[in-house]
């Protein structure tokens, strides 16, 4: 049997998440997208680009800062296979090549965290997602423990599934994923692991603009070499996400983490997480041309040298639309950084800013010129540094 809409307990009528209606729906979001090639029953869009830029500190360094002229040429491609009225296959790829005009050695391919591929299968009150997200990047900036490096090259694999069963009001969720993380730099190659997540969710729907309930997770850690140790953990707690106004939604998510680390492992680290994690965001259109959002919270990362570290951090975004084609777009960031009690431990705090101007030339080609400031003091004082980067690219949609 098909799920169409219901009336809920305050007598407010939603779409559900799941049968022959939410397949329609998906169906007609995806073939509304500029998809303009046809491989067989394979529709794709694609999008092109080059960009060039300076970077005054490639390695994150206190000292012996190293700087480098980088141009990355891509390519991102959206694809949708419609197998069947109700089941639709997507992918999502963009993949770089960054070359190192100086420092030629620390070349090489990227490809960007939002790469994925999916297959949503909708059968009566089921809706089920199969999933694999995939990235590879380089950039030590993106761990905020790392300094004097020039690469970080990681690649990062997460595949697994999600099944919703929509009971009305209240829909049931279930989901699976196995992540693999490998590093290819020798000197960090011990971070490499495997990890199994299982993810059971109970949500409310409130009203039709309010979703509460709680949410769960139960993971095990495995990682190589013996130098980090192996770990379960679980995490439990509320959460609401509502749209307050059609110019303001909120959202809160928070809870408590246990990790139990195994013990042997060589950096020296016996500590366990019983803690809190937590997270909060506002999104805010102010007018036409104005909008804002604010996020913070804490949460544990694995360490690189310690069993984890705990995260606080918070970020401030002002978007600014100027002209129908020229917008401006700012970021404010800081995050605390406290490692847990390993032989060689770091605390830290970093703050950066961003800023990019962007201008529509016409529906297919963009011009954006960004700049990007990120300072961090450490203790130890020589895991510290500051980082410059500006970066002009032009982007071809066809």
């Amino acid at each position: 049997m098909g799920c169409t809409e219901r009336s809920s307990a305050q007598g407010i009528e939603r779409q559900s998440i799941a049968g022959e209606d939410a397949a329609t729906a998906s169906k007609g979001s995806d073939q509304n997208q500029p998809y303009n090639l046809s491989l067989g029953p394979v529709s794709i869009r694609a999008e092109t680009g080059i960009s060039t830029g300076y970077n005054d500190n490639i390695n994150v360094a206190y000292t012996g800062r190293q700087g480098d002229f980088i141009v990355t040429p891509s390519l991102t491609l959206h694809g949708l296979w419609q197998a069947t009225d109700a089941n639709a296959l997507t992918l999502d790829l963009g993949i770089g090549y960054q070359w190192y005009t100086i420092h030629t050695g620390d070349s090489s391919l990227t490809i960007t965290p939002n790469s994925k591929t999916e297959f949503n299968i909708y059968v009566g009150d089921f809706k089920i997602n199969l999933h694999d997200q995939f990235s590879f990047t380089q950039n030590p900036v993106l761990v905020g423990q790392l300094s004097n490096v020039n690469q970080f090259p990681v690649f990062v694999n997460v595949a697994g599934l999600r099944v919703d069963w929509d009971l009305s009001d209240i829909i049931l969720s279930m989901g699976y994923d196995h992540t693999n993380q490998w590093v290819f730099n020798n000197a960090f190659s011990y971070l490499n692991y495997q990890e199994d997540a299982i993810t059971p969710r109970v949500t409310v729907k409130v009203s039709s603009t309010i979703d509460a309930g709680v949410e769960t997770s139960f993971s095990d850690m495995r990682v190589e070499q013996g130098i980090q140790n192996d770990n379960i953990s679980m995490q439990v707690g509320p959460f609401v996400e509502a749209k307050v106004t059609e110019d303001l939604s909120v959202d809160a998510h928070a809870g408590a983490q246990l990790s139990d680390y195994a013990t042997g492992g060589s950096n020296g680290d016996s500590s366990n997480i019983a803690g809190f994690y937590g997270n909060a965001g506002v999104n805010h259109r102010i007018n036409d041309y104005l909008s804002e959002g604010l996020t913070a919270g804490q949460e544990y990362l694995p360490g690189i040298t310690s069993n984890y570290t705990k995260r606080i951090y918070a970020n401030y975004n002002l978007g600014w639309q100027a002209t129908t084609n020229f917008s401006v777009n700012a970021d404010l960031w800081w995050e605390n950084l406290d490692d847990s009690a390993a032989t060689f431990r770091q605390t830290a705090n970093r703050y950066g800013s961003n800023l990019t101007l962007t201008y529509n030339i016409n529906d297919h080609m963009l011009l954006a010129l960004g700049y990007q400031y990120v300072i961090k003091f450490a203790d130890p004082s020589s895991l510290g540094y500051s980082q410059d980067v500006v970066n002009l690219s032009y982007t071809y949609k066809f």
